[in-house]
């Protein structure tokens, strides 16, 4: 079965968008946002050093700690990576900070975007979000 949905984002950059879900603390069912860009990218389990699993989207923000001319981009599961941007994560998740991948989803279509009150958010299902022109 081809997933033909992949390669094809329902939002493109400077699209009005309504919430239908809740994400808390800071979305609320009708919170609306503009859509930054939509990205197709590495989804990622990591571990952090306390043992906790965090999710990772996007592979460009995770640099190899031992290069691998053989990843195309795409991180391996059982690597180590460091952190390049802890924009939109945990207090926990520090820049620099190594963890090790434990699951790897190769393809992920996500949106980049800011809300109303001009904070930023990483969206995973595009199912959940409406064109504001719609509400």
């Amino acid at each position: 079965m081809v997933n033909r949905y992949m390669g094809y984002p329902g939002f493109k950059p400077g699209d009005k968008v309504v919430s239908l879900a809740i994400h808390p603390p800071e979305i609320q069912s009708g919170t609306k946002a503009t859509i930054v860009s939509p990205k197709v990218e590495g989804l990622y389990a990591v571990q952090l050093p306390n043992g906790e699993l965090h999710r990772w989207f996007a592979w460009s923000e995770l640099e190899a700690v031992n290069s691998n001319p053989n990843c195309n981009g795409i991180h391996q599961k059982g690597v180590f990576v460091r952190i390049l941007n802890d924009q939109g994560h945990p207090h926990m998740i520090h820049k620099g900070m190594i963890v090790k991948v434990v699951k790897v989803i190769p393809q992920t279509l996500f949106y980049d975007l800011r809300m109303e009150n001009g904070m930023y958010h990483r969206w995973l299902a595009d199912f959940e979000l409406i064109p504001a022109n719609l509400v």
